[in-house]
């Protein structure tokens, strides 16, 4: 499940880099809550978005405490 858009401006060269649309992280599934990490990965199920929201948080805060060798851990799911 892909949820980020490309989109290039018109002043862009073509060989420019495309610039990221985010679309909401959260969504629902089957009465439960789910966010997409910047990866693609897909994290959950909890019981309401309020409950994945703090997830992102902890989330977050864990990846910025990640050591490299965790990171690489992440990278190849």
């Amino acid at each position: 499940m892909s949820n980020v858009v490309y989109l290039t401006r018109e002043s862009d060269a073509e060989s420019a880099s495309k610039a990221r649309v985010r679309s909401d992280r959260y969504f629902k599934l089957s009465d439960y809550w789910y966010f997409i990490t910047r990866e693609g990965t897909t994290l959950g199920p909890y019981d309401s978005k309020n409950q994945a929201q703090q997830a992102v948080a902890d989330y977050i805060q864990f990846v910025n405490q990640a050591t490299p060798a965790m990171m690489k851990l992440l990278a190849a799911r």
